[in-house]
């Protein structure tokens, strides 16, 4: 800064105390200047906030504080539009929504804040929020004789695309069954690839045609790898009705 005022005592720019100013926010790891920085922020989109919450660095780092000290869900103004039912869903889990610019959404992914936890945006948040939530698992030995005579089907349903694929070691039947993340709706089952198994709402267990159409959907997933809504989804669906198909013709 003294170099700065040596060089032009007439009339100092910002630029002058930039770094030293930049310094000091970084250096900061007060929950009050994060709070300043996150609402500054927000401010961005309308072109009313200050200079500092531009330089990238200190967006960032003003992130990392806010995520260590409260519960927090950083999206942007297109994720407000498009993922509405999901940000609903964290609003009623008591998390405070951040919106900030594409850029520092971008530069969030994958960083820890202060505390080395996760930087918790849309993606990070549905990851706690599925690990959080827990199924009711019911054995086979506790369906009703009439449930029970649809599940064991499972193995000559599997078998009209030619078996169940190497991945699934297991179809299980739950009393509950997690809502879709985006959508908030219930869904009828689930390829769960962490635990390497096919979970069926015990529902589905009410009609053969009923289970056989979630199990067939859920070994889609299991078989393409993908998620609903994708046109490699919809391919490998359109796939396995063909083998139906050939099997019942043949």
């Amino acid at each position: 800064m003294r170099k700065a005022l040596n060089r032009e005592r007439s009339n100092v720019g910002r630029t002058a105390y930039t770094d030293r100013v930049k310094q000091m926010l970084l250096a900061s790891s007060a929950d009050a200047v994060a709070d300043t920085l996150a609402n500054d922020l927000q401010k961005l989109e309308a072109g009313t906030n200050h200079d500092e919450v531009k330089w990238m660095d200190v967006a960032v780092h003003a992130c990392q504080i806010l995520n260590a000290s409260k519960k927090v869900v950083f999206v942007t103004a297109n994720d407000l539009n498009t993922f509405r039912d999901a940000i609903d869903h964290a609003q009623s889990d008591g998390m405070k929504i951040v919106t900030v610019p594409e850029n520092i959404k971008d530069s969030l992914s994958g960083i820890a804040d202060s505390k080395g936890n996760p930087v918790r945006d849309l993606d990070v948040y549905q990851k706690e929020w599925a690990e959080s939530f827990e199924f009711k698992f019911v054995s086979p030995e506790k369906l009703t004789p009439a449930e029970r005579k649809v599940f064991d089907h499972r193995e000559r349903i599997a078998s009209l695309i030619g078996g169940l694929p190497k991945t699934v070691k297991n179809i299980k039947v739950s009393e509950t069954m997690r809502p879709d993340f985006l959508t908030g709706s219930t869904t009828q089952g689930l390829w769960d690839e962490a635990s390497s198994s096919i979970i069926i709402l015990r529902k589905q267990l009410g009609s053969l045609p009923d289970f056989a159409g979630t199990l067939l959907h859920e070994i889609a997933h299991a078989k393409s790898g993908f998620d609903d809504v994708s046109r490699e989804f919809e391919n490998a669906l359109t796939e396995m009705l063909g083998q139906v198909a050939a099997i019942r013709l043949t």
